[in-house]
């Protein structure tokens, strides 16, 4: 057998060993936010050993008297796999992308990481992270990407157990993976053939869901202006069975969507001019005028 066959068949011998001794396995969540603490939450439910790691003692400390980890984590030495759930936006701005905590993580597990463990990345990401992250590890350790699809308004239909799609770079990295989201924590998952795919895959789920937002803004515009009910017109429309106009509220506060939409917006940069996320993040700013007299009258 080549080195190569070697590389990527490695991970698949000791599966088997694993599984005899899957209450050995060490897991550390990275980043106990929403996401990761949810994560962390459910892997303990199955009774795994479980650690927790955050530059926020807040989130450390209520992780551990919740019970939702097992330590609090000061290094990331000795564990078989690391679940990174940092966040990616920037702290003043939730709406703008920012990699600044997971580089933090990255260069933390350059120097601490057990050769062999596997590293995956539950945070959203720009396209080619994992790539980067890899190099970045020189491949010491296997990294997937495995982004997160957890909804706190559905958590028990849309929480952490729910169909998710994982790539890699490397086949090795894949199958150990799979191993550790489908057999230890039972989560189903659709494999894709890259990394760039299952990076790609969440920025434009989010990105799709901005613009559908953005659509029902300007109808609620439009509906105003023109003295008719926006909702009437809304719930007449969704009788069709294919269409689903979504409701316009306040605005696109949520972290991720305005986040990853930019995320989407600037990897369509690098080949074309987008037009439609562009007029969607144009339109959204136009509602946030339209309706903050409104907004003014509630406060």
């Amino acid at each position: 057998m080549d080195m190569k066959s070697f590389i990527y068949s490695a991970p698949l011998k000791g599966l088997r060993n694993q599984r005899m001794s899957q209450s050995k396995n060490k897991i550390l969540v990275i980043g106990l936010g929403e996401i990761g603490y949810n994560n962390a939450r459910y892997m303990t439910e199955f009774g795994l050993d479980v650690d927790g790691y955050d530059i926020n003692a807040i989130a450390t400390t209520k992780a551990f008297n919740d019970k939702v980890i097992k330590n609090i984590a000061d290094n990331f030495s000795d564990y078989d796999y690391y679940v990174i759930c940092v966040s990616t936006h920037n702290p003043r701005d939730q709406s703008i992308p920012s990699l600044n905590a997971l580089n933090q993580v990255i260069d933390k597990l350059k120097h601490e990481a057990k050769i062999g463990a596997l590293v995956g990345v539950d945070s959203t990401i720009p396209t080619g992270t994992t790539e980067m992250i890899t190099e970045i590890l020189h491949h010491r350790v296997h990294v997937v990407h495995v982004p997160h699809r957890y909804y706190n308004k559905e958590k028990d239909i849309h929480g952490v157990n729910q169909l998710r799609v994982i790539g890699g770079c490397k086949i090795c990295c894949i199958n150990l993976g799979k191993y550790f989201y489908e057999e230890i924590l039972r989560i189903p998952l659709h494999t894709v053939s890259s990394s760039q795919i299952a990076e790609l895959c969440k920025v434009t789920e989010s990105a799709y869901r901005y613009i559908q937002i953005a659509f029902a803004e300007e109808l609620k515009i439009v509906c105003d202006k023109a003295g008719l009910d926006f909702n009437e017109l809304r719930n007449a429309i969704n009788t069709k069975w294919n269409v689903q106009i979504l409701e316009a509220r306040d605005g696109i506060n949520q972290h991720c969507i305005p986040k990853d939409g930019i995320m989407f917006k600037e990897f369509c940069l690098k080949y074309t001019k987008p037009q439609i996320i562009t007029a969607a993040q144009f339109i959204d700013q136009m509602y946030r005028r339209h309706i903050s007299p409104e907004i003014e009258r509630r406060v």
